[in-house]
């Protein structure tokens, strides 16, 4: 990743800190990243090409720091609550609006991606390869992943993280295990 990209996506993690994610215009991350709007088209479609992005960095730091999966269930929640504004701020009001399809998709393609990364050899990555249909088993863990969460912050965070990563790894490592036909 080039230092501009890393500017723009440390300038929309800043301002999710502040304001939610709908609310942000394209010239707000430039005036914050202090780089000019053309910059900003030369590397993103719009600011949910910069959200991808950013999402996808920073599981992607989590991912390779992390030594297995639960580890990095772990470290996904620990990010989550030591970023709770950012998270607030991409919640949306219920989870039938176009950003939480967004999100969806977004950690779908993440795992997608993840699947093809013949290197990666955790049980919910090798459950997508061997499924008959991996897509839709991506969007069925990303699924399960964007209901915990959003129902934490639903609950004020209230819930303690360690309860939270319990139920994230109930809900999502038992059916990592369950074979297709693909098998």
């Amino acid at each position: 990743m080039n230092r501009t990209v890393r500017d723009f996506q440390n300038a929309l993690e800043a301002l999710l800190r502040t304001k939610p994610f709908e609310k942000i215009t394209v010239d707000q991350i430039c005036n914050e990243a202090l780089l000019h709007r053309s910059s900003f088209y030369r590397y993103f479609h719009d600011k949910y090409d910069l959200l991808e992005q950013l999402i996808n960095n920073r599981l992607h730091q989590l991912m390779t720091a992390a030594p297995d999966e639960e580890s990095f269930i772990e470290a996904e929640v620990n990010y989550l609550n030591d970023n709770k504004n950012i998270f607030r701020h991409l919640a949306a009001d219920n989870a039938n609006s176009t950003l939480y399809a967004e999100m969806l998709r977004i950690i779908s393609e993440v795992l997608m991606k993840q699947s093809a990364d013949h290197t990666n050899q955790g049980e919910v990555i090798k459950a997508i390869r061997r499924s008959d249909n991996p897509e839709l088993q991506a969007c069925t863990f990303g699924g399960a992943i964007m209901g915990a969460l959003y129902w934490w912050q639903s609950n004020n965070y209230d819930v303690p993280v360690a309860e939270v990563v319990d139920f994230i790894k109930q809900s999502v490592l038992p059916f990592s295990t369950v074979s297709t036909t693909n098998a």
